[in-house]
């Protein structure tokens, strides 16, 4: 995948995810936009172009959050390693592996989070947290990856068609 297609799409997806999703929440949790699209591009692109899209969808996060920098860089980066690994092709048909990864990937990517908050000294409330955010992630991410396939897709064909050099 080009740069010029994946970056835009990881800024803008970071973007809307820190400023508009922020507010909107089901059940306590909410989509994780980048999250979505760096398992996605994985799933479609493999490990390679994957761990590119995770570090710099984590970057991006990271620079809207609020949190200490370089959280999201290793928690995507932990799930896109896990969802480039040659095992997540038995899962089944695309869509099949897409959806599971979207769930374990959002539940691994939280966990990460939370353990990486714990060892620099902050004290999150780990039952709280599965409880009424991570869990329900993990329900709409799982619900929400056939519509990043499909919009990822477009950009897949895209950079199939500028050729060789396509990061």
């Amino acid at each position: 995948m080009s740069l010029y297609f994946g970056v835009p799409i990881l800024l803008v997806g970071a973007v809307l995810q820190s400023v508009w999703l922020e507010r909107v929440t089901v059940l306590g949790g909410r989509p994780d936009l980048v999250l979505l699209f760096v398992i996605t591009w994985t799933i479609i692109r493999g490990l390679n172009e994957g761990m590119v899209w995770g570090m710099l969808g984590g970057i991006f996060c990271d620079l809207l959050s609020g949190g200490p920098f370089g959280l999201w860089t290793v928690s995507l980066v932990v799930v896109t390693f896990i969802a480039g690994q040659p095992w997540v092709h038995n899962l089944g048909p695309t869509s099949i592996r897409l959806a599971l990864m979207s769930g374990l990937g959002t539940f691994i990517a939280h966990t990460t989070f939370l353990v990486l908050m714990g060892l620099l000294g902050y004290a999150p409330n780990i039952g709280r947290a599965y409880a009424t955010l991570i869990m329900p992630a993990v329900l709409l991410n799982f619900i929400l990856s056939p519509f990043s396939f499909r919009f990822l897709v477009f950009f897949h064909q895209q950079s199939l068609q500028q050729g060789p050099g396509a990061l």
